[in-house]
């Protein structure tokens, strides 16, 4: 008993001794008050280029933003500038250009979070995502390089596609898109191909996985892929089976090509006329200038050679010109288109377009002359030439064989098809003051000697 009293006295003593103790308890308790470093040349830039916009660039590290069950990385600073001068270069500069400030200013999200690495979903992986309009998370930072296309195109791909949900917020898309294609939406969407998306109507797989992921995958590829891409893409939607075909150029054989998926394409094709009219009727945007400025600034820092772009099975198949209706040819060609017009007028005929293709046989590429006589009937000649190419993808052409009608109109047309032989040709993007896109083939041995066209995917 004297020994539990002992010890009760001496830890009454502990006890008062503690209690005398005096301590500042209205002191900031380090750790919870977050992390404060001094704003850095990089801090100054990203609050003077968005804040105007209202929104904040986070990407330092705050595990809170993002989900705890997901393994992630924080984004190396030196990727963090370039990759936001892509963003404003290609998704708030061309709204601005085209709605103007208020526009970015009203529905831009408040805040951008920057994230090193991808967020991985078992077989799929995340590039970025949008919280109520608020917040957009970017993903996989640390492998971006603004002059990379491959790059590029799918951050600026991701970004409009979830400001395209912001808006639907505001206003949302016609209750007439979703029955375009009512039986191809899917939750196992992941699974499937973008061949077997593309032949069901839709732009890409996760197009099929709801409407409004339809209409926001519509809005970001029209965007990121610019008005030849894009038409390039759907043109290439085609069937499995091959569809037979007379060679005029090589009668009585038989050639065979693939057929036109016109369905699928038109399944699309009603897609993108809704996505315009909505752009158009809701916000008085016009979306073809939109995507124009878009596929322009993409261009501005990520250009990808045309050159390895059009060709036999390539992305373009085909170059469509018309001198009269596109200003801005060289004068060496025009003298020669217009020495061509007077030689086709002695033999009763006038020339009014062309079109470049490759023909379904490798190493081939056909002139195809849109012409008609005086009475206004129109016909088309077919001259095909063996394509060859040195080091630089700058393309030669040879003369090989014609159709009827060429051997018809040849003698009126040799200024045109001396011309396309004389030299080779280096091929290469062109834009206009509208910011339209066209493939140009110009003299290796001459810079001033050029045209241009309508890139394409005709299907011979």
């Amino acid at each position: 008993m004297k020994k539990i009293n002992i010890l009760l006295a001496v830890g009454m003593m502990l006890s008062v001794l503690s209690c005398k103790k005096t301590e500042n308890l209205d002191r900031e308790i380090v750790g919870l008050g977050g992390d404060k470093w001094p704003p850095s040349d990089l801090d100054n830039w990203l609050t003077s280029t968005f804040s105007p916009y209202n929104m904040d660039i986070k990407y330092r590290w705050d595990g809170s933003d993002l989900d705890v069950s997901k393994t992630m990385i924080p984004p190396n600073v030196d990727r963090v500038k370039p990759t936001m001068e892509t963003v404003k270069l290609g998704w708030i500069d061309v709204y601005t250009a085209e709605a103007g400030e208020a526009f970015i200013k009203q529905f831009a999200p408040r805040q951008y979070v920057l994230v090193g690495s991808l967020k991985y979903n078992g077989t799929t992986v995340t590039l970025g995502e949008a919280e109520g309009g608020n917040k957009v998370t970017l993903y996989n930072i640390n492998n971006f390089d603004k002059t990379n296309a491959t790059i590029v195109k799918p951050v600026l791909k991701t970004i409009h596609h979830e400001f395209t949900h912001i808006l639907n917020q505001t206003v949302n898309f016609s209750k007439e898109y979703p029955l375009i294609t009512p039986g191809g939406y899917t939750s196992d969407w992941n699974n499937t191909t973008m061949a077997s998306a593309n032949a069901a109507g839709f732009i890409t797989e996760y197009a099929q996985a709801a409407p409004g992921e339809d209409f926001a995958e519509m809005v970001s590829v029209m965007l990121t892929e610019g008005k030849a891409s894009y038409n390039a893409k759907v043109d290439n939607i085609v069937e499995v089976k091959l569809d037979s075909i007379p060679d005029p150029l090589n009668p009585p054989f038989i050639i065979a090509r693939e057929k036109p998926n016109a369905t699928a394409q038109a399944f699309i094709r009603k897609k993108e006329a809704n996505v315009i009219t909505y752009f158009k009727q809701s916000f008085g945007i016009e979306f073809p200038r939109l995507q124009n400025r878009t596929n322009y600034a993409i261009a501005q820092n990520a250009p990808v050679a045309l050159s390895g772009l059009f060709g036999n099975r390539r992305q373009f198949t085909s170059l469509t010109v018309d001198p009269v209706t596109m200003p801005g040819m060289s004068s060496a060609f025009l003298s020669t288109w217009n020495t061509a017009k007077t030689g086709m007028a002695a033999i009763g005929y006038i020339p009014k377009s062309f079109t470049l293709f490759f023909y379904p046989r490798a190493g081939e590429l056909v002139l195809r002359l849109n012409f008609s006589n005086a009475a206004g009937t129109n016909y088309l000649a077919h001259f095909a030439y063996k394509v060859a190419y040195d080091a630089s993808r700058n393309l030669t052409l040879t003369y090989v064989r014609r159709d009827g009608n060429a051997n018809v109109i040849a003698p009126g047309l040799v200024a045109l098809t001396n011309y396309l032989t004389t030299g080779s040709f280096g091929v290469s993007w062109r834009y206009d003051s509208n910011f339209l896109e066209f493939g140009q083939m110009t003299k290796t041995t001459d810079p001033n000697s050029f045209f241009f066209g309508n890139l394409g995917a005709i299907k011979y």
